[in-house]
């Protein structure tokens, strides 16, 4: 341990360098490869997981194609299939919040039918998972609580089953806590949700439901070989099903079912995302290592003379290798235990940063793979230095260094190898960096775009009326709270609305033209007469009157995107009539401008605004604008309570906090892109500063013979720094043609949508010129300045 401490205190810049360089530049890569490792490796967890399927619907129009299951459709294909052992489906679809917390949070809930842990083949943890007893029609009040649920909220309590658990106002009772690390295709974070049985929603009834909804998904076991026969069969039952049960919708929709493997349905687009994560980091990890190795190489030249004295006194070859390739090992270990220490810390920011990109990451930790790849780099890369720091050890260099006793002879690194180096970090930094800056422009701009609303002390406020089961007194009760929110100090107004701006449409409708056919789906939204007022949203036409309210026969406001579909410009529009059930035609009198959402185009729809009051629906939205921030949300929730205790606030949160919500992956997207570009552009300046540094304090006895010759500094300087600029330069050349083939080959696929923004990419280009130019600049003048000529002396 004393030498240690010894060797360590000699070199201590050295090991520092090394061991913190390698340490986050390991931990980047270590991360990319656990969700490589969990993308493409993770078995799943399931008995025959070669045989589970993923069943789900699909709609085709013209203005839509993607998912949407109906589930009297799949209870029908369940049944009259005759290649599925069993099919069972999940749902997600009310919002939840857990009483029985004093903070009543919004929890995960799940609906699964009583066959689901069946068919997957897992164990309960603790009681009983469902069974016959939590069919479909039985409506059973039980519980199932995901295991980090169990271990979270309820301390791991083994005496939980039985207990009675309060969601929204139902009471459940706990039959079971299911086992750990369970997946499904599309969900997240299932560990942590509450299960409750597929016929036990509020709202939601599996053998009535009409609509068609993304979120619904069954599960099926087929054998293999009858995998062309069970997707035919469900193609032709799924049309008969549609026919019996949605045949408006067949009207202006192609409906379909569609069977996809568990493991592709679990991996998604989330493979190519990993792999192109992996080989940026893997870059990062090159530009470290060659900036290392340059400094491994001048370490080596540095201990030559005392290999030398090794080497005379007797030593062999083997033991100086097996002696250095020890030392590097520990040196390197050491760095990957940092580097597994902070893998495992960085699981967390993954979660929240790619929840919505990559499954399973509730799941994500240090496997047996990840330890593998770690040792294995641990070798590599302590063989790596022990062979540059021994390259030097061979019988010529060695009596060379014992006979030279000047700085300007013995063995030192040729300048083909240090202008290599040099090259090659250049080379990996320009793509790097070309990479990097392309997605923070990218992600910058879509979380900077302006959503065209005043967000500015809005507030969104939506109350569950689920216990006052008389519509008139729902209506009263919505009544007083306009009254007294509009009466509160911190408010200045109160307006109304039939669903939240965000987080999610609720009330979807089908808009079909004055000939009765499809035009698209549009979000409906009915508002108070000073909704858009106070969002600052625009109108192009008139506005709603009084009146309007109480008309059958309502006008409507339709946005511009939806406007854009009905004719080329707005004076088109307005007049036009549209149906929204296919039977009653509405006036539109005008057109307001779009709201965007950045971060979440997806969440940017087709809308129509409708003058109609609240008639005592289960849920309603309102919009208050507040000149107090800091102290309305405690006045609100206060003046829900006084008003009815049996009044439920669903959601109460600032829209600025919304849409902040909506374009935080995108900021942090671009924060990691520009500690990743900064990282590799700081590695490349160290590395060319000191290869450069070591070249010319290496070259100070020719240098000195030169000026003794009648050289002057400026002379040399010019010629130092234009032999050092070519590599360079090349290397940018270099860098740059790749750079063109990958973008050319890239724009050739269809699916690459991402814009190359040339400016920048020339930017780049001759900004690490400069910066190669200036960080070289230096060294060289600072050896000058010493006097080289002083080199000469010392021969």
């Amino acid at each position: 341990m004393k030498t240690a401490l010894q060797t360590f205190k000699r070199a201590k810049q050295y090991y520092l360098t090394t061991v913190i360089t390698l340490a986050l530049t390991l931990s980047m890569v270590l991360s990319a490869f656990s969700l490589v490792d969990l993308v493409f490796f993770s078995p799943l967890p399931y008995k025959n997981s070669d045989n589970i399927f993923l069943l789900e619907g699909t709609l085709e129009s013209k203005s839509y194609s993607g998912p949407g299951t109906n589930s009297q459709i799949i209870e029908y294909i369940k049944s009259n299939n005759t290649v599925f052992s069993d099919v069972a489906t999940y749902h997600q679809w009310s919002n939840y919040k857990l009483f029985d917390n004093q903070k009543r949070p919004e929890v995960n809930v799940i609906l699964a039918s009583s066959n689901l842990f069946e068919i997957l083949g897992v164990q309960a943890q603790l009681g009983r998972l469902f069974s016959d007893k939590e069919s479909l029609g039985n409506k059973q009040t039980s519980i199932i609580l995901g295991y980090r649920t169990w271990q979270q909220e309820y301390n791991a309590d083994k005496n939980i089953i039985g207990r009675k658990i309060q969601l929204n106002q139902r009471r459940f009772t706990v039959i079971g806590v299911a086992p750990d690390n369970l997946v499904l295709p599309q969900l997240s974070n299932i560990n942590s949700a509450f299960w409750i049985p597929i016929d036990m929603d509020e709202t939601f009834d599996p053998k009535t439901a009409n609509g068609f909804m993304g979120a619904f998904k069954g599960i099926a076991i087929a054998e293999l070989n009858q995998l062309d026969n069970a997707k035919e069969q469900i193609k032709t039952l799924s049309d008969t099903a549609a026919q019996l049960y949605a045949p408006n919708v067949l009207k202006d929709f192609k409906i379909s079912a569609q069977l996809t493997d568990f493991n592709s349905a679990l991996k998604g687009d989330s493979g190519n995302i990993v792999l192109m994560l992996l080989l940026g980091v893997s870059l990062l990890m090159l530009i470290a290592l060659i900036n290392l190795s340059s400094m491994q190489l001048a370490k080596a030249v540095t201990k030559i003379k005392s290999i030398a004295i090794s080497f005379a006194f007797g030593a062999t070859n083997k033991q100086l290798i097996i002696e250095s390739f020890k030392h590097n090992t520990i040196v390197i270990s050491i760095s990957v235990i940092f580097a597994l220490i902070l893998t495992q810390t960085s699981f967390e920011i993954i979660q929240q940063l790619a929840s919505n990109s990559i499954q399973r990451l509730d799941t994500l930790a240090i496997s047996f793979n990840t330890i593998l790849v770690s040792a294995l780099l641990t070798i590599l890369i302590a063989l790596l230095y022990s062979y540059i720091e021994l390259s030097v050890v061979k019988e010529k260099n060695l009596t060379d260094s014992l006979q030279s006793s000047g700085k300007g002879t013995g063995k030192q690194i040729s300048s083909g190898v240090s202008h290599s180096l040099i090259g090659l970090q250049i080379l990996f930094s320009f793509l790097v960096l070309v990479s990097a800056s392309h997605v923070v422009l990218d992600t910058l701009s879509e979380a900077l775009r302006d959503s065209g609303i005043d967000t500015e002390n809005k507030w969104s406020l939506t109350i569950n009326y689920a216990n006052i089961k008389n519509s008139e007194e729902r209506i009263n009760l919505h009544k007083s709270i306009i009254n007294q929110l509009s009466n509160l100090d911190s408010i200045n107004s109160v307006t109304v609305t039939s669903e939240s701006r965000l987080p999610e449409s609720l009330n979807v409708n089908q808009v079909y033209d004055e000939n009765n056919q499809y035009i698209a789906q549009a979000r409906k939204i009915l508002i108070g007469h000073d909704y858009l007022h106070q969002l600052g949203i625009t109108v192009d036409g008139k506005k709603f009157s009084k009146g309007d309210r109480e008309l059958n026969n309502y006008p409507i406001l339709v946005n511009q995107r939806l406007a854009d579909i009905l004719a080329t410009n707005n004076q088109e529009v307005i007049a036009q009539k549209i149906s929204l059930d296919g039977k009653t035609q509405h006036k539109i009198i005008g057109v307001t401008s779009n709201i965007n959402v950045p971060g979440s185009q997806e969440d940017e729809t087709y809308e129509i605004y409708i003058p109609k009051s609240y008639s005592g629906w289960r849920q309603y939205s309102y919009l208050i604008t507040t000149h107090e921030p800091l102290l309305v949300e405690q006045q609100i929730i206060n003046n829900i309570t006084e008003i009815d205790s049996r009044l439920d606030i669903n959601r109460l949160a600032s829209l600025t906090q919304l849409f902040d919500e909506k374009r935080k992956h995108h900021l942090t997207a671009a924060w990691i892109s520009i500690v990743l570009a900064s990282v590799s552009l700081l590695m490349v300046c160290i590395g060319i500063n000191g290869i450069v540094n070591y070249l010319v304090q290496v070259r100070r006895y020719t240098l000195g013979v030169k000026l003794a010759m009648g050289a002057d500094n400026h002379r040399l300087l010019k010629d130092s720094i234009i032999e050092l600029m070519q590599p360079i330069s090349m290397s940018l050349i270099l860098a740059f043609s790749i750079c063109f083939l990958v973008v050319g080959y890239s724009i050739s696929n269809p699916n690459f949508t991402l814009p190359v923004n040339w400016g920048l990419i020339l930017s780049i280009w001759v900004g690490l010129f400069i910066i190669s130019l200036i960080v070289s600049y230096f060294p060289i003048q600072k050896t000058l300045k010493q006097d080289p000529i002083k080199a000469l002396r010392n021969e």
